[in-house]
């Protein structure tokens, strides 16, 4: 028998047919929403190029995508928590507090002009935010198991209920 290139390479993680089905239907809204914003926020280098190259209606497109780029990312904090709640899964929640921070900081940084600030943090935000992007599209959004601890006394608690009232 031959050996051939498919026979000595396996995936480094087995392929379970219920992969698809693993995210649950919060997860699939999180990554939505993180789609809608990496979407919105995309679109301001080209409106604030579009008015640093003469076209002064650039800036008010840019204020626009701006207030629709925040809102998206004050969106994705609300499902963030939600994902927190109910998968007891605390990355995204994270993840999203620093890109909306820094959104945050630099929406105001632009209000007031300031663009030595404005620009790379503008910059260091979409690139987050589409590290985030693949982080919630990579993985399944799936609900963690309680750790043995928590477990082990949700059991006992009715338990000892029952015993003090004996």
């Amino acid at each position: 028998m031959m050996a051939t290139a498919a026979n000595r390479f396996r995936p480094a993680m087995p392929v379970r047919p219920d992969t698809a089905h693993q995210t649950k239907p919060s997860g699939w809204v999180l990554r939505v929403v993180v789609s809608a914003h990496v979407v919105a926020i995309v679109g301001q280098p080209v409106f604030a190029g579009v008015y640093l190259s003469g076209d002064y209606d650039g800036l008010r497109w840019h204020a626009a995508g701006a207030d629709v780029v925040t809102s998206i990312g004050y969106l994705q904090v609300i499902v963030a928590i939600v994902i927190w709640v109910r998968l007891r899964q605390i990355w995204p929640l994270l993840a999203t507090a620093a890109v909306v921070a820094a959104e945050t900081v630099q929406y105001f940084a632009g209000l007031n002009g300031a663009l030595w600030l404005h620009l790379p943090l503008g910059v260091m935000t979409i690139v987050g935010l589409v590290v985030l992007f693949i982080a919630v599209w990579r993985r399944p959004l799936r609900r963690r198991p309680r750790p043995p601890r928590e477990r082990a006394q949700t059991v006992q608690e009715p338990e000892q209920r029952e015993a003090g009232h004996a």
